[in-house]
């Protein structure tokens, strides 16, 4: 009987552990400290981790429809229909639990690198601030409205102290909203030919990235950079074509990528910016 049990065991330990897949991949956050990313998978309710290699597993499953997830001071953040919830990036224990009052559909996620998300409400138009300081008392405000604009993602701009928000919709926009100024709207900071802009992000230059699901000039979707000074008329320079609904990306400082959620596809793709990979794993400590 022991010869037995002991053989059943060690069959069941041999046996392979089960293969993730990306089920309507939408935001994806670097982890550099860990040469890894995070991706909301929301087709599987869950939030799963890709090494270097492409290999899958699951962060957490905690969360039942994932979309933007942002990591900031040790906690990934994630938005779960009208909450915003955090992880401990480390063990994946939940640390936060946040309903937002009269929130939506709640899309893209930034924050200020220290205290501070920003999130926007898809269908709601507006666009939240949540102070995280203490994650045991977290705050929450309607920073603004976008008024007939659909906000989807959002990327925080250091330099200026801005939001850079990207618009849903054919002729779609990229907002600026001054965080400098109380009271402040979003402003029209570049005129589109895109339709649908998804995801927005700003790389170690400061050059702008964005992807799209149409309006490319090509089948499929894409993604566009656009250099500074930045104006209602800047050119997009094309970086990718033939992207399957490209959704919420984001700059890896150590490899200098432009990470990609393609949705529909079923797949992340990593694509070149203007920057060179860092040479110092150490100065991620996140």
């Amino acid at each position: 009987m022991i010869r037995i049990l002991a053989a059943a065991l060690v069959a069941c330990t041999a046996l392979p552990a089960a293969a993730q897949t990306y089920s309507n991949p939408e935001s994806v956050e670097a982890h550099p400290r860990l040469k890894r990313s995070l991706v909301s998978n929301t087709g599987g309710g869950n939030v799963l981790a890709r090494a270097d290699d492409g290999a899958l597993s699951v962060f957490t499953s905690d969360p039942s429809s994932p979309y933007g997830i942002e990591l900031l001071a040790g906690t990934l953040f994630v938005l779960d229909s009208g909450r915003v919830k955090g992880y401990d990036i480390d063990s994946a224990e939940p640390v936060m639990n946040l309903a937002l009052t009269g929130a939506v559909f709640l899309n893209g996620i930034t924050s200020n690198g220290t205290d501070t998300l920003y999130v926007t409400d898809f269908n709601g138009r507006r666009v939240y601030r949540v102070g995280v300081g203490d994650l045991g008392a977290p705050t929450q405000e309607q920073l603004t409205s976008t008024g007939t604009a659909t906000p989807n993602g959002v990327v925080y701009d250091r330099d200026e102290n801005r939001l850079l928000i990207a618009t849903w919709g054919s002729n779609a926009k990229v907002l600026s909203l001054d965080l400098g100024t109380p009271g402040a709207t979003p402003q029209t900071l570049i005129q589109t030919t895109l339709g649908n802009i998804d995801g927005i992000v700003l790389d170690c230059d400061g050059t702008l990235f964005v992807a799209a699901w149409s309006g490319c000039g090509a089948a499929g979707g894409c993604l566009r950079r656009f250099d500074r000074p930045f104006a209602i008329d800047s050119t997009p320079i094309v970086v990718a074509d033939g992207l399957a609904s490209p959704a919420d990306i984001d700059y890896d400082r150590r490899t200098a990528q432009i990470l990609v959620p393609e949705s529909s596809g079923a797949r992340v793709s990593l694509h070149g910016s203007s920057c060179a990979p860092s040479l110092f794993i150490d100065d991620f400590e996140r």
